[in-house]
């Protein structure tokens, strides 16, 4: 059957001659559902079927959604009537894998819906393969599986009869929504619409289009003349190659011989890709071998040349590659496919020339070479001294032309007038330019492409283990490849920009540097035994030596050759013991041959000499200089100076602390190219004066830079476009993102885990492979031209289908480093590429400044660049720190060390180090800390001051009860106040200026130390004392006196520390935090009212009534979390995203405690842990609204499962759409109680005595306002369905302020709801003990009872009348813990509707319209 769509209006259904599937008046899915309504479990056959156009969903699918088209249904036969109205609808059914007996959901989109009416579903595999889904429907055909390949599993066909399928069944609503889900099809299909395939031709019109295109014109008699002489030539030809054609030990039948003969011969036709094509497809592969010669494949040219995919992607696209041979034995001459004109063109244009000297001399007696370029085509000139400059300059306009301007350096063999360089360019009229001495960038191209040749030589050289004695044939080849490789922003070859033709890359394909090959030895006629074949190494393409092709091959004996006839040592030579013993002893002879210790090259050139082996192998091409020479990186005592002595002078100059010289950054100008480039120096006017004015605002910065660029270009910015394009390339933390462009090689080191290893037996026996990146490393070019080695781990996160591309191009896949990944990355390719944003982030530079890891690097940076940046960040710390430690003049470190030294005896050696860091206004910033993780601690030395965070919210209710002023304030250098309660020393190192190499012994705290917190709190606190304040022994950092307000209000002015942040509560704030500065010096800037405290925003906000109280709000730190995951889910290249539209915390029915999913590897665990860990702080500082969920997730950190991940990151999600709840307002308004609820006048003493509050001792003077406790509690029973433990929740207020919200699962199981709640209800009882007792330490005086509200009335019954009796006795201390601290007036329990239990939201999982009120009741 054939089902065709028709198109219809909402006024008048028109039925057109092609049918097309329309919207109309469509009917309910309830409608449908019940008019074709398929029975639940209800087994049929899905028929594969292609004359049905679309997939049709019968008796075994069940509707889930319709979309809104209907279809009219045609038979195959016109006697049949056609059916209306069949919709389009969204269909599921389930398949049950026969191995294993999983079910999956199989979901199919644009289905159309029979129902019953259809007995057997009908499915086009056409459909499914256009969705990407792998299927083969052929029972002939053995070499594939039979059936549907998806990415999760395989479902195989039934060939029970004729008909090929498989069966399923109806899925029940509990199925719709549990099982695993397989999508077969897709949103997006119209069979009117559809092309499966383009025309194509078949091989008879093929064959015969060829056969006209040679023979056009030509009589018969001419044909068969042309054929016979043909014949004759191959003949003749090919006669040499009888002997090894005769070594043919396989048998061939005489038809199948024929035909792979065939579709070995290229036959030269403009329909060469149609025959290509054809014999593709008829997959005829047994003659041809890839271990010799094989057709030009992208993943074969990056191999070869050592450049990324898509570079030989590219590559290919813009050349040919006629020549390629595709015989097994081709030892046979060829003809040239790629030379340059015989005759001398004129080269447009600017060309460069440079030299490039080397260390050692080369085979052929070659001490240098000269570099001509015009910055894509490239050529290098060996030479045996820098006096054949003028022959070099010949032999690159006889191969290539004469250009019309060349640009050298001032080297004498290219500036002297008699030499031979000057007179052949004269005599050739080419303009020659010379670059002036210090401007190096004039003569930029050639010394970029210098390091980028170099570069690209050593990677091989290391690749390949070649022989420094073959660097001039190394180069050559380097020059070549360049020269044909496709680059820069046009994507075309240098070739083609010079000669203005497709260059032809045949003649480097076969074959690459230092290649073990065989050669055919013609020097005497064989005899039938005679072996004729030799071992080389191959070194080029010789151009000028025969009119065929021939190669440079160097032999055992190390003898330069050219040879026509080469072919490749394949693995087959290599199982063969007398072959393998041959390679061996060649390899041997000639290494001995090339040994360099007695060919290296005394003495150094003049100083703008570049040498090939001091081009270090780091280095970015395009930023390598000329006139760099070796010296040590390390600065002297000298160069560095006093570091500590020399405070930062406030009188700078404004370009002697310009913040954005020698800045790197990449300039993007709204086009697809990026360009990188450098901040040189302030431009200037014809006045001589900087152009433009600063502003603390760098987008008001009108000051104008020049900006050097690699190509050597300069260009002129503005301050404030030049900050525009930094903050854009950098992320929160200033670190700059890179684009890359390819991956052009890989090593690993001895870490790197072998393949014999690569596996890991799991729990239930079988073998999986280990999930490890470790040891391997990826050399990329980046899309500003940098190139870079980078761990394989962190690629893999930001460019995942990238290195996954060059894995299979390069035959990685096997190793376990990328046999875990690559294939799941590889099949879900545009998944991926839809979703990632490929960008690596690069630590090594902050806001595009380099960073420096240690001292002297940061001072050769300043040298570099000629700016003194660091070194006065570095004097600006040291000059503090300097008081840290004393030094010991009469020992050395190493007498200390090795315990010569009495004195010394206990003490500890530790490492000290600088810290660097580049602030946002790109400030340097530096650290001097010590390395306190090797030293050992008593943990009572490691006690450091940390302030509770309910005291802290109580801290904004005193405020805003007593109506006084909250300050803030950071301690600088607060550590180095305090003495050092360790005994340790280091010794002292650069930066410690004169002390450099002594023995210093630590008398202050440093940063770093473990003891530094403790000894700082202990300095902090006794100050405090003298200062009139006492410690609270309820929280011993929270610290009070008492204090009077202007209108005689008795109060406690108070200190909340946190180790060196203070907040202040006092009606002169600002008074009490001078009066610690006096002692401390305060950070600039800091001492103000409080905005972030504890990650949580501070501000005041005024409630309905007009008041204003103080509120903290966890927005940022929320918002900041997204991003943290968002950025976690990119590097996981997953293609993994937060849902948009999470309406609450959990999914809806989700209970983690049933959760069957697979459990998380150690790698996913621990991000498991680490999303908890983020919620968990969001929920302490403000998001209430997640505390349950958070909580039940909790319980699962030991052994998660993927879906405890996926309910976290919904977590995340909800939080994303909601991301500005959770603000908490400390409002100090006494609320409003219904004493009606409560039970009065109740007589405990013939129960407990004159039990009675028992008050601390100690207990200050309670002043100012007195407060009400305010407590919701719940309980969850039996919430857990797997333990049946029930869940507590609690909420504690005082006055309207929430203080403590509580919300855990119960250590026991109840038998009863009343049980449960009494749990929850001592658990309540507890927490307000202690908070009393808070509060009382406080001073805050308490107003009567905390007011506890429950929704169990058995519960409130029994707390409240002291005559009820407990019937269950394991409930006996709950019961009797709650009812004596009602009897002590500690507390009074009374009902609370179950609807307006606050509690609630902390023990039940709430969604609609009560979860909103409660939530909105608590936040705002």
């Amino acid at each position: 059957m054939r089902y065709k769509r028709r198109k219809k209006t909402k006024r008048k259904r028109h039925v057109s001659i092609i049918s097309k599937r329309h919207v109309g008046q469509i009917q309910s899915r309830e409608f449908y559902k019940a008019r074709n309504q398929t029975k639940e479990g209800h087994i049929a056959r899905n028929e594969m079927d292609t004359h049905a156009d679309t997939c049709c969903a019968g008796s075994n699918w069940s509707l889930l959604e319709l979309t809104g088209e209907i279809c009219e249904v045609n038979p195959f036969l016109e006697s049949y009537q056609p059916v209306s109205e069949i919709p389009v609808a969204r269909c599921c059914t389930v398949w049950t894998d026969q191995h294993d007996s999983t079910e999956y959901l199989l979901v199919g989109d644009q289905m159309l819906w029979f129902g019953t009416l259809l007995p057997n579903s009908l499915i086009n595999p056409n459909q499914i393969r256009s969705y990407g889904h792998e299927v083969n429907d052929d029972p002939f055909d053995l070499s594939r599986a039979f059936g549907i390949d998806s990415d999760n599993t395989f479902i195989p066909f039934d060939t029970t009869g004729t008909v090929i399928h498989f069966e399923s069944r109806v899925p029940t609503e509990w199925e719709k929504t549990h099982l695993p889900i397989i999508l077969i099809t897709g949103e997006q299909w119209n069979p009117s619409e559809e092309t499966l395939r383009p025309e194509r031709h078949s091989r008879e019109s093929i064959e015969m289009r060829t056969i006209k295109s040679l023979t056009s014109g030509m009589t018969r008699r001419q044909i068969r003349s042309v054929t016979e002489n043909e014949a004759r030539t191959q003949i003749e030809r090919y006669g040499e190659t009888d002997i090894e054609l005769g070594k043919i030990s396989c048998v061939y039948d005489t038809k199948d011989f024929c035909d792979h003969l065939i579709s070995a011969v290229n036959i030269a036709t403009t329909y060469r890709d149609d025959i290509d094509q054809w014999n593709e497809e008829r997959k005829v592969s047994s003659i041809i071998s890839n271990e010799r010669h094989s057709k030009a494949t992208p993943e074969e040219l990056a191999s070869k040349w050592n450049i990324g995919l898509q570079t030989a992607k590219d590559t290919i696209r813009v050349t040919t590659q006629r020549g390629i041979r595709t015989a097994v034995h081709p030892m046979t001459r060829r003809v040239r496919v790629d030379h340059l004109n015989l005759h001398r063109q004129r080269l447009k244009g600017t060309w460069f020339a440079d030299t490039l000297l080397s260390k050692v001399k080369s085979k052929l007696g070659n001490t240098c070479a000269n570099v001509y370029t015009q910055g894509k085509f490239t050529r290098v000139i060996p030479m045996t001294s820098r006096k054949d400059a003028g022959k070099s300059l010949i032999d690159f306009t006889d191969d290539v032309g004469i250009p019309e301007r060349l640009i050298t350096d001032g080297a004498t063999e290219f500036t002297g007038r008699h030499t031979e360089f000057v007179k052949e360019a004269r005599r050739m009229r080419i303009m020659l330019h010379t670059t002036e001495q210090g401007r190096k960038n004039q003569n930029h191209a050639a010394e970029r492409e210098i390091g980028f040749l170099a570069k690209r030589w050593k990677l091989r050289m290391t690749k390949k283990k070649v022989p420094k004695r073959l660097w001039d044939f190394g180069l050559v080849y380097e020059s070549e490849l360049l020269s044909r490789m496709a680059r820069g922003s046009d994507r075309r070859t240098g070739y083609e920009e010079v000669t203005g033709q497709t260059p032809d890359i045949s003649e480097w394909l076969d074959f690459e540097f230092y290649d073990l090959v065989w050669w055919l030895d013609r020097s005497t006629k064989p005899n039938i035994t005679d072996n004729t074949r030799r071992l080389a190494r191959w070194l080029g393409v010789s151009h000028r030596v025969g009119s065929d092709l021939s190669y440079w091959l160097i032999t055992e004996s190390g003898k330069i050759i050219s040879k026509t006839s080469v072919e490749h040592v394949t693995r087959d030579d290599y199982l063969q013991a007398d072959k393998k013993a041959e390679i061996e002893a060649f390899n041997h002879r000639l290494e001995e041959s090339l040994d360099d210790a007695n060919f290296m090259i005394d003495g150094e050139g003049e100083f703008d000499s570049m040498y090939l082996d001091d081009i270090d192998d780091d280095v970015n091409p395009g930023v390598v200089r000329a006139d760099e020479k070796e010296y040590d990186t390390t600065p002297s005592a000298e160069d560095y100076g006093d570091m500590h002595t020399d405070e930062r002078p406030d009188d700078d100059d404004e370009e002697a602390i310009d913040k954005y010289l020698n800045v790197e950054l990449i300039m993007n100008m709204g086009t697809n190219d990026e360009r990188r480039g450098r901040v040189i120096k302030r431009s200037r006017g014809l006045d001589g004066e900087p152009i433009g004015r600063a502003h603390a605002n760098p987008l008001f910065d009108t000051r104008e830079y020049e900006i050097e660029f690699t190509d050597g270009t300069h260009e002129r910015y503005q301050a404030n476009i030049i900050a525009e394009n930094m903050y854009a390339q950098v992320d929160s933390e200033g670190n700059q993102y890179l684009l890359l462009q390819e991956i052009t090689d890989h090593r690993s080191d001895n870490s790197a885990i072998p393949i014999s290893e690569g596996t890991v037996r799991s729990a239930n026996g079988s073998q999986k492979p280990k999930k490890t990146t470790q040891g391997w490393f990826l050399l990329v070019q980046w899309r500003d031209g940098s190139v870079s080695w980078e761990k394989l781990a962190d690629l893999k996160a930001s460019n995942p289908v990238e290195v996954a591309e060059y894995a299979v191009a390069n035959r990685l896949v096997e190793e376990p480093a990328f046999k875990w990944w690559v294939p799941h990355v590889i099949r879900r390719r545009n998944r991926i590429i839809s979703k990632v944003k490929s960008r690596y982030w690069k630590t090594t530079h902050k806001f595009g400044i380099r960073l420096p890891k240690t001292v002297e690097e940061a001072l050769e940076i300043d040298r570099t660049t000629n700016t003194d940046f660091w070194r006065k960040a570095i004097n600006k710390e040291m000059a503090k720190v300097k008081i840290a430690w004393a030094t010991h003049d009469g020992h050395t470190p190493q007498q200390v060390r090795e315990g010569n030294v009495a004195e010394f005896i206990g003490f500890q050696e530790i490492g000290c180090h600088i810290v660097f860091d580049i602030k946002m206004d790109f400030t340097r910033k530096a650290r001097f800390v010590a390395g306190g993780h090797t030293t050992t601690a008593p943990s009572s030395l490691t006690y450091s001051s940390v302030v509770s965070r309910d005291s802290v919210r109580l801290a904004f209710l005193i405020a805003a009860l007593n109506d006084i002023d909250i300050m803030s304030c950071d301690l600088e250098n607060a550590y180095l106040n305090a003495p050092c309660r360790e005994k340790i020393w280091f010794e002292g190192g650069l930066e410690c200026g004169e002390d450099r190499g002594k023995v210093c012994v630590v008398v202050r705290s440093l940063y770093g130390l473990k003891s530094a917190g403790a000894a700082f709190r202990s300095s902090l606190a006794q100050i405090l004392r003298d200062l009139g304040y006492e410690s609270s022994r309820a929280d011993p950092d929270v610290w009070m006196r008492k204090a009077v307000r202007d209108d005689g209000h008795q109060y406690y002015e108070m200190l909340f520390v946190y180790v060196d942040d203070i907040l202040a509560l006092s009606h002169r704030a600002k008074d009490a935090i001078e009066e610690i500065t006096a002692f401390y010096k305060a950070k600039d800037g800091s001492i103000k009212p409080p905005e972030i405290y504890l990650g949580a925003n501070v501000s005041k906000m005024q409630l309905p009534d007009g008041r204003e109280v103080w509120s903290t709000s966890p927005r940022t730190y929320v918002k900041n979390s997204i991003l943290v995951v968002e950025r976690l889910l990119e590097e996981d290249g997953e293609g993994y995203v937060l849902k948009s539209n999470a309406k609450n915390p959990f999914p809806t029915g989700y209970k983690p405690e049933i959760d069957v999913t697979e459990e998380l590897d150690h790698t996913l665990a621990s991000r498991y842990m680490q999303l908890i860990g983020i919620l968990r702080w969001a929920v302490e500082i403000g998001r209430i609204d997640i505390f349950l969920e958070t909580s039940l997730l909790s319980q699962y950190q030991a052994n998660p499962r993927f879906g405890h991940l996926e309910a976290a990151y919904h977590i995340f999600a909800y939080l994303k759409k909601h991301p500005d709840m959770g603000k908490l307002a400390y409002d100090s308004k006494r609320p409003e109680i219904d004493e009606s609820i409560f039970h009065h006048n109740a007589d405990w003493k013939e129960f407990y005595g004159d039990v009675e509050e028992e008050l601390p001792p100690n207990m200050p003077e309670p002043r100012g306002h007195p407060v009400t406790i305010s407590a919701f509690v719940d309980a969850n029973h039996a919430g857990n369905v797997v333990t049946r433990r029930s869940h507590t929740g609690i909420f504690l207020f005082v006055q309207n302020a929430p203080i403590i919200w509580f919300s855990k699962r119960q250590n026991t199981v109840e038998a009863a709801t009343f049980g449960s709640e009494f749990v929850a209800l001592r658990i309540c009882k507890e927490l307000i003990v202690a908070l009393r007792y808070k509060l009382h330490m406080f001073g805050v005086p308490i107003d009567g009872p905390a007011n506890v509200f429950c929704d169990n009335r058995g519960v409130v019954k029994n707390a409240s009348i002291p005559e009820s009796t407990l019937m269950k006795k394991h409930n006996a201390i709950n019961y009797h813990a709650v009812r004596e601290a009602a009897a002590a007036g500690i507390l009074r329990v009374g009902k609370e509707d179950g609807e307006t239990n606050l509690a609630d939201l902390l023990t039940k999982v709430l969604s609609g319209e009560k979860r909103w009120k409660i939530c909105w009741h608590i936040m705002w």
